[in-house]
Formats: structure tokens, C-alpha cells, sequence
């Protein structure tokens, strides 16, 4: 399409976003680009493509491709922070979503604010140890994904533990994996894990547990039972590394945020806002650097703002022993075990978070790079020049801290 290669010499492919990622071109090129692609496809195969996927894609070319093309589904790179080049943060966990016309990993609140087609993530990330990688275990080797190349993935009975968290807990709406690895890594890396991982998928669905099925179909479906992005949770009750670590995921069209259990404290790991009028870096511009960063707007951020002796959280004040997770509707209930024997019950809902019987919720902000305010019941944020807030019904101040401290033993967020 008359666009000069700009790769490193002696490289047949570049992983450098620029200039191997569609975000390192301007958005008319990007067209061009997708344009001559699919004609090669229809011209090969007959028909234009229904799928298409990338570690990463820029908002631009998805709505582009699926307001053209009508496409069924894409996906890109499962979670991650700074691996090789790309960095995808604070973006919906697990199931799909329909993304907004203006950033790529955040879903749209309306249709009209997003794309026709819905974004899978890839690569079945590990929901106990994916966010903070080596922190709470020493055990992975590699990336803790389904990946058959790495430790994780080519492990029988940590693939076993994958399928029954993903397959057999509760997940609200859809749980969704994919598997495969990139071809660079070569069938000899690739062919035993991959090869076991098939056979135990072919268990499950011999067994009515899982539907196998190409993306095209999952998205397609997708398509025909939701017209706005349904909430998904990804609940990992049991502990693969026998470290005793529990760990609950929740996901809608409004928010993200995790429960993680450690020795006795339960807290917010992260809890992340979706506003489908937050811009990504790439809508308009092209990526001019190696590495591409896409993100939403955090309140709890415990790998990337607890630094320094500082901590990202939102604790739960009570010890806990346990958590099991019910669904009802789009709500999934987590019901809390005390060390002492009592219950409590917190609430993951589209609307917000609610706690009960729990005691005070205390959050730390961290060592972050976004700036706070408070005004009576409500915290107010400000990231890359964005204003958002978080509302509660109680809320104190104490020692650099804030205690959500609700009404009538009852906190909501």
C-alpha cells in the first residue's frame, strides 16, 4: 500500500510495536493496511475474514474492521504489564466485551458508545497469580498462563486446576479461554504441553463441561445474547500452589475489581473504573516508540502504586478464613468466612460494591500517579488530565488512610 517497512535489519518479523503493531501507523494507513489484508484473505480463501486478533490493536482499526467487515469477534493479549513491548492494564478480566469507540481494552457503558463486535482475551491468564507474577509464589516458571510453552501450561495437574476454575466455578455470564501459543516459539516447544492440554479439553467436552469452538462462533453467539457487556467473574477458590490463596474477579461494563485472600487479609487487589469516554493514547496518533501502553482509570492499583513502602489496597478489617462465591443474575454474592466463625456477605454488582457485616473497609491509595481529593462522601481522581469519582455512604479520614465506614453495618461503593 506504499508504506516504507520500517523493521530492525535482519529481522523477517519485528515485535516492536513500531513498527510491527497496527497503533504505529496513522489511522489512514491503518485502513490501508486492513484493507489489503483482507483482499489477500477473500482473494485465498473466497471470503473476508470473520476474526481477527493481535497481541494488540488500536481502537481505531477494531471499529473500523467491524463497521466494514462485520466481524464476529477479535482478541488480544490477555493482562499484562511491560511484557516484551506491550503493556494492556486495567482492562475487563475474563469472558468478552464490547469495546468503546475510544479505547480498545475499555467496554462501552451504551451500544452507541461502542463497537458491533465483541473482544475476547487470549491466552487463559492465571486469576491467582497473573497480577503480580512472582509476588506470592515462587512456583511459575515463565508466564502464568495456559500457554503450553511455559511452566503452568505444560504442567498435567496445573492445567487440571485451570479447567476446573475457568469450567466449574461460578462465572456469571461466560468463561473463556483460548489455546495455541505464537508460532515463534516452534512446534518442538510447543508439542507436548499443547498435545496434553487438547486431550483434557477433549475430556471436558466429552463430558458436557465445556463447548469447544472457533472464536467466530463464540463471538457470534456473544453477539445474539448480549447487546451491552454483561458482567463475567473468574473465581479461583482453591489454591493450585497450595499456598492457601483465594482469589475472586469480577468484570462489568462499569468496573473491574478483585478480592485476593493472603494469609488471613482480605483486600481489594485492584478495583478499576471503565468510562467509555476515556481516550486511548493511539486513537488519532501513531505510536512512535517500541513498546504501547493501553489502560483505564484505577482506584486500587496493588502492582503498579505499591511501591516505596507503600500499599495499593482496600482492606476488609475482619480476618478471614475463607470466601465462597454464589451467583445470582448478574451479581456475584462472595460469602466471607471470619477467623472467628461469623459471616459476611459482599456484593459485586454492576451498580457498585457492597459489604456486609464485614467492619470498615480501609483504603491506602499507594505510591500512585494519579492525585486525590476528597469531599465529604466521595473521592475524587484526576489520571492523564481525566476526572472520575468514587461515591460511598460513609467516610473517614485517619492517618493517611480512608475508612469506608457505611451505615447500619452496611458499606457501598
Amino acid at each position: 500500500v506504499g508504506i516504507e517497512w520500517r523493521g530492525r535489519p535482519g529481522y523477517d518479523w519485528d515485535w516492536f510495536v513500531n513498527p510491527g503493531f497496527l497503533p504505529a501507523y496513522t489511522p489512514a494507513q491503518r485502513e490501508a493496511i486492513i484493507d489489503e489484508a483482507f483482499r489477500l484473505f477473500k482473494d485465498t480463501f473466497g471470503y473476508y475474514p470473520q476474526v481477527a486478533g493481535s497481541w494488540l490493536m488500536d481502537i481505531h482499526s477494531l471499529a473500523y474492521m467491524s463497521d466494514k467487515y462485520d466481524m464476529k469477534a477479535f482478541c488480544v493479549c490477555r493482562e499484562q504489564f511491560a511484557v516484551d513491548a506491550y503493556t494492556l492494564w486495567g482492562g475487563y478480566y475474563s469472558g468478552g466485551f464490547y469495546p468503546s469507540r475510544k479505547n480498545m481494552l475499555c467496554p462501552a457503558q451504551t451500544p452507541e458508545a461502542g463497537i458491533a463486535t465483541p473482544l475476547f482475551r487470549m491466552l487463559g491468564l492465571d486469576p491467582l497469580y497473573g497480577y503480580d507474577e512472582q509476588k506470592y509464589t515462587d512456583k511459575i516458571w515463565g508466564c502464568p498462563t495456559m500457554e503450553p510453552v511455559w511452566g503452568p501450561g505444560s504442567n498435567p495437574d496445573v492445567v487440571d486446576w485451570y479447567l476446573d476454575t475457568y469450567y466449574k466455578n461460578p462465572c456469571l455470564t461466560l468463561s473463556q479461554m483460548t489455546t495455541g501459543q505464537e508460532n515463534s516459539f516452534g512446534w518442538d516447544m510447543i508439542q507436548n504441553g499443547y498435545r496434553m492440554q487438547a486431550e483434557k479439553i477433549a475430556a471436558y467436552r466429552d463430558k458436557g463441561w465445556v463447548s469447544v469452538e472457533k472464536l467466530g462462533d463464540t463471538g457470534e453467539a456473544y453477539q445474539k445474547a448480549h447487546k451491552i457487556t454483561p458482567a463475567s467473574a473468574l473465581c479461583a477458590t482453591a489454591d493450585w500452589t497450595e499456598g492457601g490463596h483465594q482469589s475472586v474477579w469480577y468484570s462489568c461494563a462499569n468496573y473491574r475489581a478483585n478480592l485476593f485472600l493472603h494469609e488471613g487479609k482480605l483486600f481489594f487487589r485492584d478495583i478499576t473504573k471503565f468510562d467509555d469516554r476515556y481516550t486511548e493514547r493511539y486513537l488519532t496518533e501513531a505510536c512512535s516508540a517500541w513498546d504501547a501502553r493501553y489502560d483505564n482509570l484505577p482506584v486500587v492499583d496493588g502492582r503498579l502504586w505499591s511501591k516505596n513502602g507503600q500499599n495499593s489496597e482496600m482492606v476488609i478489617s475482619r480476618p478471614v478464613k475463607a470466601m465462597t462465591c454464589i451467583e445470582k443474575g448478574q451479581t456475584l454474592e462472595v460469602d466471607l468466612l471470619f477467623s472467628d466463625g461469623c459471616h459476611g456477605l459482599i456484593l459485586l454488582s454492576p451498580k457498585g460494591i457492597t459489604a456486609e457485616a464485614c467492619g470498615e473497609l480501609i483504603y491506602t491509595m499507594g505510591d500512585a500517579d494519579a492525585d486525590l481529593t476528597v469531599s465529604g462522601n466521595d473521592l475524587r481522581f484526576a489520571y492523564r488530565d481525566f476526572s472520575y469519582s468514587v461515591s460511598t455512604n460513609g467516610l473517614t479520614a485517619i492517618d493517611g488512610s480512608y475508612r469506608f465506614t457505611g451505615e447500619e453495618g452496611i458499606v457501598r461503593i
